[in-house]
């Protein structure tokens, strides 16, 4: 299969307090975006929204998107951010693509990704109209419709004092959330010391911060400091991702130094959604 590498249209809009918006060709599989940026930064692109058939399926500030890079050991943006639709790291192809954006082929039931947008959110505080460009590595499409793809956004939970702070609420066993290729936590003040994750009440990973980040380090992944990445794909096999299928109960459970808010950002494995 060969890859194509080319450069998408322009965007509409994009002064300071715009939001600026690329209409995304049709009909090829997307692998990842490349954002080639200049007269803004990353902190003034507090928010860029993915979105397929109107749905946004992927949401993140440009600074936590560069997080995000990093983990699976992609360079800095430093001028370009990449957007990867990809399961960055992994070491079997078909893995790596399942969750590539599969545009104009429809399924059994004739439902096919037929709009592709991308939007960010410009910073009010921008000097004049920052230059945007993005380039696109495509493939040729496949059978089968969209199938799965990463579903990505922001949340916050807060804990009120130095201890442990169980979270059932995350999604799971969902249409848009049956599997979890990675979490990726961030404290506002002090550290996140341990993770646990349970299943049905039965623990299935449990880790202190310091032997978590080793591990990544000896595996595919890098971890960034005042972040607590939980990425059961470290060592690169896709099949090691946390299935929520079917699951009663799933909830994590953080040891936190102080009080704090955490923000997460888990990457769900899942059909397109709201």
């Amino acid at each position: 299969m060969s890859l194509i590498e080319t450069r998408m249209p322009s965007f509409e809009g994009g002064k300071a307090g715009e939001v600026a918006t690329l209409k995304l060709p049709i009909g090829l599989r997307y692998h990842k975006l490349i954002l080639q940026y200049a007269g803004i930064t990353l902190a003034q692109m507090p928010s860029i929204r993915l979105k397929c058939n109107g749905k946004v399926f992927q949401r993140f500030s440009a600074e936590d998107r560069d997080v995000l890079n990093q983990q699976k050991r992609l360079a800095p943006a430093d001028g370009f951010l990449v957007v990867p639709f990809d399961r960055v790291g992994l070491l079997e192809r078909a893995d790596r693509e399942l969750t590539a954006i599969n545009t104009g082929v429809p399924d059994s039931n004739g439902a096919a990704i037929n709009s592709f947008t991308l939007e960010i959110d410009i910073a009010s505080d921008v000097d004049g109209t920052p230059e945007l460009n993005v380039f696109a590595t495509q493939s040729a499409p496949i059978a089968g419709g969209a199938g799965v793809i990463l579903n990505i956004r922001p949340e916050t939970r807060s804990i009120a004092g130095a201890g442990e702070l169980e979270v059932s609420d995350y999604q799971y066993s969902t249409p848009t959330a049956q599997a979890i290729h990675a979490m990726h936590f961030k404290a506002t003040k002090g550290a996140i010391q341990k993770v646990k994750v349970e299943r049905d009440q039965r623990p299935i990973w449990e880790r202190k911060a310091a032997l978590n980040n080793r591990l990544q380090k000896n595996g595919v992944r890098s971890p960034v400091g005042g972040w607590f990445h939980v990425d059961t794909s470290e060592n690169g096999y896709g099949g090691e991702s946390i299935d929520t299928r079917g699951a009663q109960d799933f909830r994590l459970i953080f040891d936190c130094s102080e009080a704090m808010q955490i923000k997460s950002y888990i990457e769900y494995i899942g059909v397109l959604g709201n």
